[in-house]
């Protein structure tokens, strides 16, 4: 879990420390006030990225030059750690005191978990987006997947390169390592869905899913024929990769399909969808919990939680933050709710964000 964080130039947000507690923190404030903004900070320090813009660049604020972020974090196999990002240009990373090559380690520590407006996009975007959560869980789930990922990466690349040069040998000979690399890729994110189709199963989702008619299914497509190895995958389509000039088979083509009894996610209500989404991300928790106990739990990060969701979806979700334990952070504009929260859970904190400025409503 983070125990502080601190932050500046961060957006429209005035330079700010937070000390959120294990269990559920609500942040709320108007629109526009820089909540959205906190969890963008907490998200960038996890995974090094932003869910709002792909350039850091622009998360900026607008007479800085850069911004910083760095968070304390507690667990039983590290204990306590510090981490850091900053960008000036660009991203550099460091875990106590030392600068990183990327952000593999950090992202490890710190599994973070988020439902906000364009994760949607996981559902019913294109496949890319879902190749995110399949990586997801085979990062968190396999200490050997990113070695696994960079190989298969660079003989992808370097394939691709020679046929867009139309030199056939150079292209053959990339495709032992990349065909090596990428079924075992294949094989990670096979069994990351395997379980988390298990998790979907499992009783304590049955209040989130209340709604849906029939069970959340999931299917991975590994992107070439079950029938063929990747290296008789490649062999049959050189030709045609070469008249393209880039490979049409591999796991750069992984999609995951998903259903609810016999209906696409596609062919769902906007409520539904957040029933699943909410459900998907809750079972991705509860499967990096189940194999490593007690080690790094998930901190979940909910953007306009109340926003599309009923009275019973939003119960129980909420009952499912306070049964893990997880660090929860959720912004809202609704001040009842939040009112609500305050007096009526012992496991909340509550922070008011107005014009940029944050502070503590309930500790």
């Amino acid at each position: 879990m983070i125990v502080e964080l601190w932050m500046q130039g961060v957006r429209n947000l005035a330079e700010c420390q937070l000390e959120p507690g294990l269990g559920l923190n609500v942040i709320v404030g108007p629109n526009g006030s820089g909540k959205t903004s906190i969890l963008e900070a907490f998200h960038i320090l996890g995974l090094g990225r932003s869910f709002r813009t792909n350039r850091l660049g622009r998360v900026v604020c607008a007479d800085r030059a850069g911004f910083s972020i760095a968070g304390d974090l507690m667990d039983s196999h590290h204990e306590r750690s510090r981490v850091g990002v900053e960008w000036s240009g660009e991203r550099r990373s460091r875990l106590n005191g030392q600068w990183l090559d990327g952000h593999w380690e950090i992202a490890r520590r710190l599994p973070i978990l988020a439902v906000h407006a364009d994760s949607f996009a996981s559902l019913v975007g294109p496949p890319e987006e879902r190749r995110r959560l399949l990586d997801w869980g085979g990062f968190h789930l396999h200490k050997d997947f990113p070695t696994e990922w960079k190989t298969w990466r660079r003989a992808h690349e370097q394939r691709n390169a020679a046929l867009r040069n139309h030199e056939e040998a150079s292209a053959k000979r990339f495709e032992f390592l990349a065909a090596k690399s990428g079924e075992r890729l294949s094989e990670m994110r096979a069994r990351f869905v395997a379980s988390l189709e298990e998790s979907l199963r499992h009783p304590t989702l049955r209040d989130l899913k209340s709604g849906l008619n029939g069970e959340i299914q999931i299917r991975f497509r590994q992107g070439w024929p079950e029938s063929e190895t990747l290296a008789e995958a490649y062999g049959r389509s050189r030709v045609s990769d070469l008249e393209r000039g880039f490979g049409q088979t591999g796991p750069q083509k992984a999609d995951l399909e998903i259903r609810v009894g016999e209906r696409s996610i596609r062919d769902m209500s906007r409520g539904e969808q957040k029933r699943v989404l909410n459900a998907l991300v809750v079972s991705q928790g509860n499967v990096l919990e189940s194999r490593a106990p007690g080690e790094t739990s998930p901190i979940l990060l909910l953007d306009d939680a109340v926003a599309e969701m009923d009275e019973p979806g939003l119960a129980g979700i909420m009952n499912i933050v306070k049964g893990s334990g997880w660090q929860c952070l959720v912004t809202t504009v609704d001040c009842d709710w939040a009112l609500h929260i305050a007096t009526t859970r012992d496991d909340s904190r509550v922070f008011h964000v107005k014009h940029g400025v944050v502070t503590v409503a309930k500790q």
